[in-house]
């Protein structure tokens, strides 16, 4: 509700992508201010040395057990679902239970602040304190951008509900499972497949993009270029109609 508010409050709109750009003119904005310039984040992944440094996961810190970088590992980051947060403890646990089975080495982030963070990473620690003789976790609150993009680019793949699994994962041909509804009907590469909050149907798919292994890379999201582009229309637009109008 907060972005559709932003969006009819703004002048000049910058979509991420061409469905976005349709969705918003729809919206009745006028099409000569919506421009399709990929996604900003993408940008910073153009520079990136992407080699695994050995001690990466020691200096990445946490708890749990520090992982070897020389080995295949998965990325485990969920969000709760404002929408459904009386859920989210049954959700990550649905989730851990998949991670659990597959007893592959796994990072595990924290949650964001949105409604129901608190019972996802209840979940986390009740997880972890409860199975301490698991060695195959580490668990990380977060890290530098940089360290984010190198740490998902080199995984066998990423679980969770992250919309960096849709946008860089995209970009990086990372393996992803989404699960739920949280990115529900937005655009996704052929990296990502869906899975509902359900272990074993968890477990099916992310064993299923072990399998399949990196994907091609695709620019759904932009390809990097997203700052200059924005900038440039910024410099050349020579008048904007304050007077808020519906388009269509």
């Amino acid at each position: 509700s907060v972005r559709h508010a932003i969006t009819k409050l703004a002048h000049i709109h910058f979509p991420a992508t061409g469905q976005s750009k349709q969705r918003i003119i729809k919206m009745g904005e006028n099409p000569e201010f919506v421009f399709n310039t990929g996604c900003p984040s993408i940008d910073s992944l153009l520079d990136i040395d992407y080699n695994l440094e050995k001690d990466f996961f020691d200096k990445a810190g946490g708890t749990g057990t520090f992982l070897d970088s020389s080995k295949p590992y998965i990325v485990m980051i969920q969000h709760p679902v404002t929408t459904e947060y009386a859920s989210a403890r049954w959700q990550i646990t649905q989730t851990l239970m998949a991670v659990s089975a597959l007893k592959m080495q796994t990072v595990i982030l924290w949650p964001n602040v949105d409604a129901g963070s608190d019972d996802v990473s209840k979940g986390i620690r009740v997880f972890r304190e409860h199975n301490p003789k698991i060695n195959y976790i580490q668990y990380i609150k977060n890290l530098p951008v940089e360290d984010y993009a190198k740490l998902i680019k080199n995984a066998s793949c990423l679980i969770g509900n992250s919309s960096s699994g849709l946008r860089e994962g995209a970009f990086l041909g990372t393996p992803v499972v989404n699960i739920g509804s949280r990115e529900t009907k937005r655009e996704r590469g052929k990296n990502v497949i869906d899975a509902h909050y359900d272990y074993v149907d968890i477990l099916e798919k992310i064993r299923f993009q072990l399998n399949h292994g990196p994907y091609d890379s695709e620019h759904i999201f932009g390809d990097g270029t997203a700052g200059e582009k924005i900038a440039e229309i910024l410099a050349t637009i020579d008048h904007v109609n304050h007077q808020k109008t519906l388009a269509y």
